[in-house]
């Protein structure tokens, strides 16, 4: 190529690059903004012989049916809840605060559940097993139908 091409060559060249590190900034800068709109994901953790409650609920009584929960299924021993729940308005939605806390009850130690905007996944010994089909029902009817849930084995 002769060099007075190269040179008329370069200003298109370095426009591109600028071009596409701005595509690449508008995109970053979405992405960050739907997650952050978002929140955290709702985590629940049965292990240790505790429960561990992690994430943002919208209210009051939502953190506090999901703490008697945890405390129920522990034999009252409220002490063994760790609740990080946040108050949070623009948190996940829980359709269904008691069949959520049922499922605390009805979880194992190993179990873990993760939910998401659209989405979820609770991890248990079993997927065949009755236990693990009722936590199923009961995650369908503490998020909704709008929420995919999915069961995966543990490891």
């Amino acid at each position: 190529m002769e060099p007075q091409r190269r040179l008329h060559l370069r200003p298109f060249l370095i426009a591109l690059a600028v071009a596409c590190l701005m595509a690449l900034a508008v995109a970053w800068h979405l992405t960050a903004n739907t997650r952050s709109a978002e929140g955290p994901p709702l985590e629940i953790r049965w292990h240790g012989n505790g429960i561990i409650l992690q994430g943002t609920v919208r209210d009051v009584a939502t953190q506090r049916a999901l703490a008697e929960g945890a405390a129920a299924r522990l034999g009252g021993e409220a002490d063994q809840v760790v609740d990080w729940l946040d108050i949070v308005p623009s948190a996940l939605p829980v359709a269904d605060a008691a069949a959520l806390a049922e499922l605390i009850r009805l979880g194992q130690e190993g179990w873990h559940l993760q939910r998401r905007a659209k989405d979820g996944w609770l991890a248990v010994q079993s997927l065949t097993d009755e236990r693990s089909a009722r936590a199923r029902a009961l995650l369908r009817t503490a998020f909704g139908p709008e929420v995919s849930i999915e069961l995966v084995a543990l490891p």
